[in-house]
């Protein structure tokens, strides 16, 4: 029975929810499933998005891409016919390709102008505008028959020097009219929200831009989209800090007033998820500094109109490390526990799980240094548990690839459904491999467990990327946007 232990009972509490991907609902007037999904070509599966923002290209350093692996049956990127690489080159995407750019930095997926095809958000934070030096611009691309085809700049709402507008990205319906915002980061303290859907010139249908979200100052450095208290709409988690360190402070916005999550330590990830599947989207960050690193898991509840921090659940909130799954390995100082999360229902049994990457660890008894590895957890009636917990390095015999020095494998996740069978897939991007390439592993869902059967790895090469200047494939990933549970219905 030891396995069968809720993480309830290794915390004292028993485990809630979150929105990454267990309820379906229709949001507003959206016109299909296809954009909801983050298909960009409507033939009904998921594309994966993967940047590469410090790729070469024509011979400029650092001036970035992002590459598409088209969704099949067998999954994304099945066949090279499926993997496109767009930069500020493309045809299609407005400006060109400058040294040090970085296109691609963060990506963002939704519905934005509401035709029933995905869209793609990019952040350039190195984009110089005018003679403001690395301003920043965020363009869309737009999602059509043929794939991600056109795009539109959306105007800085405050143009400031070296802001880096579009640093960080996320989608999601923040004020329920059933139309896909956009919320963009910078380096100035500020987080901006275009609301009200966006058209195809780049201007939006309501309110244009809200204003500035960022309550505390700092740095923007993540930006992630989730329904805690079940209302049909998503609320905003802003992870901000100095510009020189990897997290900082982190609080829950949207339309009501923030909430302080972290407590002033520092913040390298976050996910929303529903682990019980009750309709209130749990909070998971991730702390990667420090002794090993650490997750926190905080429930949400129903909305208080005169109390915003009662929508979460403080008191059944827990901290953990990879101890308290009986992960293998120690929490060494440098392991980065947590700096990689993605959360989605791997076996569809209507409960959302949990990948934790852990980029540093040593693997093959500490003998390989930074490798790195991924825990994954499942969800259930109580919350997440132990039982059928696995854990998978490069060393893993199915797993392609090895164990080799500095890999990080598991430095960015994500949880995607790519072969439309209702099971999420599993993306792991190892930031580190072949020097700072990058490659990514697909590891399917199965209606138990994920599964090595049918493990694939895409590379640079795979997507006909220059590896010099090391691109870090997969700095940032996105396979579907974020998906509002139903409300939960009234009583009686």
């Amino acid at each position: 029975m030891a396995t069968a232990i809720a993480l309830a009972a290794l915390t004292g509490g028993v485990l809630v929810p979150t929105v990454a991907g267990s309820a379906l609902a229709a949001t507003g007037d959206r016109a299909s499933v296809s954009g909801r999904y983050g298909d960009f070509n409507g033939d009904g599966y998921v594309d994966l998005a993967a940047s590469a923002p410090d790729a070469t290209v024509d011979g400029l350093a650092g001036a970035g891409a992002v590459t598409i692996a088209y969704g099949s049956a067998d999954a994304a990127g099945a066949t090279q016919a499926e993997r496109v690489t767009i930069s500020q080159d493309t045809k299609s995407v407005g400006g060109r390709a400058e040294t040090g750019d970085h296109f691609g930095f963060s990506v963002a997926i939704a519905d934005f102008n509401n035709d029933g095809f995905a869209d793609l958000a990019t952040g350039t934070p190195g984009e110089d505008v005018e003679n403001d030096q690395d301003a920043g611009i965020v363009q869309i691309l737009w999602g059509s028959r043929d794939g991600l085809r056109g795009s539109a700049t959306l105007a800085d709402p405050t143009s400031s020097d070296q802001d880096a507008h579009g640093r960080t990205l996320a989608a999601g319906d923040f004020n329920g009219d059933g139309k896909d915002d956009l919320a963009a980061g910078n380096t100035s303290a500020q987080a901006w929200l275009y609301a009200g859907g966006i058209t195809n010139d780049g201007t939006g249908s309501g309110t244009y831009p809200v204003g500035n979200l960022n309550a505390w100052g700092g740095e923007v450095v993540a930006l992630t989209a989730g329904d805690v208290t079940g209302d049909g709409s998503d609320d905003l988690l802003v992870n901000h800090g100095d510009l020189y360190r990897s997290g900082g402070d982190a609080s829950t916005l949207g339309l009501q007033p923030p909430v302080d999550v972290a407590g002033g330590r520092d913040l390298y990830s976050s996910v929303f998820a529903d682990f019980d599947n009750d309709g209130y989207g749990d909070i998971v960050v991730g702390r990667a500094g420090g002794h090993g690193g650490e997750i926190t898991w905080i429930p949400g509840r129903p909305a208080s109109q005169t109390d915003p921090t009662w929508t979460l659940d403080w008191d059944r909130s827990a901290t953990l490390d990879q101890g308290a799954f009986d992960t293998p390995g120690e929490n060494g100082l440098y392991d980065q526990y947590g700096a990689g999360l993605a959360a989605g229902d791997i076996n569809g049994d209507g409960y959302d799980d949990l990948a934790v990457g852990d980029p540093n660890e040593d693997t093959d008894n500490g003998t390989v240094a930074d490798s790195g590895h991924v825990t994954v957890m499942y969800g259930g009636s109580v919350g997440l548990t132990i039982t059928n917990r696995q854990v998978f390095d490069q060393g893993t015999e199915g797993v392609p690839g090895d164990n080799e020095a500095g890999d990080d494998f598991g430095s960015r996740l994500l949880l995607s459904d790519l072969n439309d069978d209702g099971r999420k897939d599993l993306t792991i991007a190892a930031l580190g491999e072949d020097g700072g390439s990058g490659a990514l592993t697909t590891l399917l869902g199965t209606d138990i467990t994920l599964t090595v059967t049918g493990a694939r790895s895409l590379t640079p090469t795979s997507y006909l990327l220059p590896t010099d200047g090391e691109p870090h494939l997969g700095s940032s990933l996105q396979g579907h946007p974020p998906i509002t549970p139903q409300p939960l219905p009234e009583a009686g």
